[in-house]
């Protein structure tokens, strides 16, 4: 039977409304189908430079790492910046999302890396990926909707942004828990390392605003700093057929996520609608924050991971202040 991984991509992804991720557990979700989707691509690759299809200088396997590396720097680098649309400022000014960030760059920055790390045997893809990320901040735009609360420097209120920017790329610190239970563990990781960078970026927002009388609305500057996203969303997914891509990705990315799924499938039920949730991965997710909290020695990233999982948005901040502070 074929494997319909269209059909699967179009299910998830009209899940989230304008090509927005809400959460890192939707990030996963989506890393994992398309790690699955490049692997069944990889697999076709390959067989067609062994067969000398391609006319590149280099032997197959040169040409499978090439395709490999293209794939995974631009899934990461899309469902990087899905996910980071689908998140918000922290103080001052709450609750702004990402309108648009450097994801060329980042992309460009992660084929590098990939390459480099490749032939480094001292090589460490969470590592050193730090940059790419960084990359994708530099001059990342906040959306102008909604204008921030908080009030500019000197101001009474805000009326309407007009301009939201970041300025600092952050700080990335990679940060490495023991294995979960069918989670993979780069990924875990990885967004372990990302939630806490996302802390230490911030910029400043420019305004029209109301100030004490008489004086007339005028433009005001409001610094912000600290950017979060939910660990996971908690929402069931339905209608994705995981099956086949629990046996095409060899179970190892996606069986978090199966709660249950159609027994004894035939070739006419094969799609069928399946009613799956995220809980499982939700709990994974929790316990890689836990688990990194505890083994971090350095209080200030204990401080990060605890104030993450709890949703605690003062405490993020002030934990995004002390690692820029002490490490910036």
């Amino acid at each position: 039977m074929a494997i319909n991984l269209k059909k699967v991509k179009a299910n998830i992804q009209s899940k989230f409304d304008g090509g927005v991720s809400n959460s890192w557990s939707d990030f996963y979700l989506n890393m994992a189908l398309e790690m699955a989707e490049n692997v069944a691509k990889s697999k076709t690759i390959t067989g067609l430079a062994n067969r000398g299809v391609f006319d590149f200088t280099g032997d197959s396997e040169s040409i499978k790492n090439l395709n490999d590396n293209f794939w995974f720097a631009q899934s990461l680098a899309e469902e990087y910046d899905k996910v980071v649309r689908g998140g918000k400022t922290l103080f001052p000014g709450y609750g702004v999302p990402v309108e648009f960030g450097n994801k060329q760059g980042m992309q460009a920055a992660l084929l590098l890396i990939l390459q480099s790390t490749q032939l480094n045997k001292n090589g460490d893809l969470l590592r050193d990926i730090g940059p790419a990320i960084q990359v994708y901040w530099t001059g990342a735009n906040l959306a102008k909707t909604p204008t921030p609360k908080f009030p500019c420097i000197g101001a009474a209120n805000n009326i309407s942004t007009i301009n939201g920017f970041n300025f600092s790329p952050g700080i990335w610190t990679p940060i490495s828990v023991p294995p979960m239970d069918s989670v993979s563990p780069w990924l875990l990781n990885f967004i372990l390392s990302a939630s806490v960078h996302l802390l230490t970026v911030g910029g400043i927002f420019t305004c029209i605003c109301n100030y004490p009388p008489p004086a007339p609305p005028a433009p005001g500057v409001l610094p912000w700093a600290g950017y979060f996203i939910k660990p996971f969303s908690g929402n069931p997914i339905k209608s994705l057929d995981f099956k086949d891509m629990v046996q095409l990705a060899g179970g190892t990315v996606l069986s978090p996520v199966l709660d249950s799924f159609a027994e004894n499938q035939t070739a006419n039920t094969a799609f069928s609608e399946a009613d799956l949730s995220v809980s499982n991965l939700s709990k994974q997710l929790t316990k890689g924050f836990i688990e990194g909290s505890q083994s971090q020695v350095d209080r200030d990233f204990q401080a990060a991971l605890q104030s993450i999982i709890g949703g605690d948005e003062p405490a993020m901040a002030a934990a995004g202040t002390n690692i820029r502070n002490n490490r910036g």
